[in-house]
């Protein structure tokens, strides 16, 4: 069986990068506000990070409604070059910016994994006749079972 090739939308990429970015700055702001920063707390930041730009990853995954492995590429990459323009404000030197890529490639596993095995996807009701009347059945049948027993 030959599976059909995903093309990597570009569009959705940057939306996703996007997404990621906004969700992280917004929890960063919170973050500030109960000043939690890399100096006051040197432990506890670099898992909160992590766990932030995972949520952030979760998602851009359900706002793209897929998890395919190129998105899932396509985003730890967009995000590791977006922290690379750090090195250009001279936030970041250039070994730490190429460091980085383990954070960048675990954040994107752990936002896979906070995603969960499967998209879930809601039942739809079974509007046809014969649907419709096995359900008036079913109902029925067990409120006279109840009744008379």
């Amino acid at each position: 069986m030959v599976g059909s090739r995903q093309i990597v939308s570009w569009r959705m990429v940057l939306k996703g990068v996007a997404i990621v970015y906004g969700v992280s700055f917004a929890a960063w702001l919170v973050l500030a506000f109960y000043d939690i920063t890399p100096q006051s707390n040197p432990n506890v930041y670099p898992l909160l990070a992590l766990l932030t730009g995972a949520v952030g990853v979760a998602v851009a995954l359900r706002v793209a409604h897929t998890t395919h492995l190129s998105y899932l590429l396509a985003i730890g990459i967009g995000l590791w070059l977006v922290s690379g323009m750090s090195v250009f404000v001279g936030a970041k030197t250039v070994t730490t910016w190429l460091n980085s890529s383990l954070f960048v490639a675990s954040t994107v596993i752990l936002g896979r994994l906070l995603l969960g095995t499967g998209q879930a996807t809601p039942r739809t009701p079974d509007l046809s006749l014969k649907g419709i009347i096995h359900d008036r059945n079913s109902r029925l049948q067990g409120h006279r079972a109840g009744r008379f027993m």
